[in-house]
């Protein structure tokens, strides 16, 4: 009775609202009430599931979490710094775990490599590596890359290609002035291995920071100290790598490198003398640098002044900062003060941040599981039991 009723209503739709009508009206809901309208009809299953609704929807999305793995201990949970802002929350029910996709095993640590429209990339320990949705609880287990060393990464979209691209740098044996970039292709789903000489910097960073289709890490020149030098970008689309000017000021050894809103952005920190945030500007190919805000932060221990990375903005406009790999502060920059609103909850534990933005983005996309839809004609289609769905939403739920 419930499934005739709801042929009926799909029915009922197809005959009122063009398809185009339809796309707009839902990809303006939540990704929780997406999963659920997939059990209601076949034809919004299909429209869902089409690679050009997914994107118009990811371009409607504004709402986001941090996601937070912590060093050797194999655990990822998610931070509601919106609810904890409002009110609604406390720091213990701020913070949720997320159960990994795999079986961990022997695995006793979890390392972000990155976050991009939705998908997680995570290195599961020594060698393993997966892309992950944790909205919509689908993954992909990367083949192991090739050769030996950790190396530097970075994850990220080539929109040239449609593509999303994983990117091990590591230095070349026996060469100073070689590196090699391990790319792997979630469209071709492989490694291919890219050499290039006359390299001068070493990367800093082990896990890079996307912005505007390219990948960015603090690095040095050959023979310098531990700080940082200069920055180098790496093009998902070019392949090419590109160096470019720090901002002024003194830098620490520690990560420092995020974006905030539309910017790439970079904390300058200096033991007993405070933060300064600067935000980068491009104008052709010509790279600036502008002061955003130096707020005091005197009585904080040199480790974790050492160690600030920016996250995002929140609603209120406050800048979040991991502090340390320890704690979050967030940042009145109009007033250059800041005010803690995390602290990690195991003794010593630290732990990397990044943004994520909840989306219908599958990493199985290029596997054939996710066909777009005819825009005349037939659909076809594997059926998923409305039970199965329901009891995955039951089991996981990030709103």
């Amino acid at each position: 009775m419930a499934a005739r009723q709801a042929n009926q209503s799909e029915t009922a739709m197809a005959a009122t609202l063009p398809y185009e009508i339809m796309e707009e009206i839902l990809s303006r809901l939540p990704i929780k009430s997406l999963c659920r309208l997939r059990c209601v009809s076949k034809l919004w299953r299909f429209l869902i599931s089409d690679p050009h609704f997914i994107k118009m929807h990811l371009k409607r999305r504004s709402m986001h979490k941090v996601f937070m793995s912590f060093i050797y201990r194999c655990k990822i949970q998610f931070f509601d710094y919106e609810a904890l802002f409002n009110g609604d929350d406390d720091q213990n029910s701020a913070v949720k775990n997320l159960q990994l996709p795999v079986e961990t095993g022997s695995i006793r640590s979890a390392k972000l490599l990155g976050s991009c429209n939705g998908l997680l990339c995570l290195g599961l320990g020594e060698r393993n590596v997966i892309v992950w949705n944790p909205c919509i609880r689908e993954y992909k287990k990367l083949q192991e890359p090739q050769g030996e060393g950790d190396g530097s990464y970075g994850f990220g979209y080539d929109s040239c290609n449609d593509d999303y691209k994983l990117v091990r740098v590591i230095r070349g044996n026996g060469s100073e002035k070689m590196i090699n970039v391990d790319v792997f292709s979630l469209k071709t789903s492989s490694w291919r291995r890219i050499c290039y000489g006359g390299c001068k910097f070493d990367l800093l960073d082990p896990m890079g920071t996307f912005f505007n289709g390219s990948v960015y890490w603090q690095a040095k020149h050959g023979g310098d100290t531990d700080r940082m030098t200069l920055i180098v970008s790496f093009d998902l689309v070019e392949e090419k790598f590109r160096e470019l000017p720090k901002p002024d000021g003194s830098f620490a050894a520690g990560p420092m490198l995020g974006v905030l809103g539309e910017c790439l952005c970079a904390c300058c920190s200096e033991f007993r003398k405070g933060v300064e945030l600067w935000a980068m500007e491009e104008e052709g190919a010509e790279v600036s640098w502008i002061k955003l805000a130096n707020v005091s932060r005197r009585t904080e221990p040199a480790y974790v002044l050492d160690y600030s990375i920016p996250l995002c903005f929140a609603k209120n406009g406050e800048a979040l900062i991991l502090q340390g790999g320890l704690k979050v502060d967030a940042y009145n920059l109009q007033e250059n003060r800041c005010r803690r609103i995390f602290i990690s909850p195991y003794e010593l534990s630290e732990f990397d941040g990044v943004l994520y933005l909840e989306s219908l983005v599958s990493p199985n996309a290029y596997d054939g599981a996710h066909g777009s839809i005819p825009r005349t004609g037939g659909h076809s289609q594997e059926k998923v039991e409305e039970v199965e769905v329901k009891e995955r939403l039951e089991r996981f739920d990030l709103g």
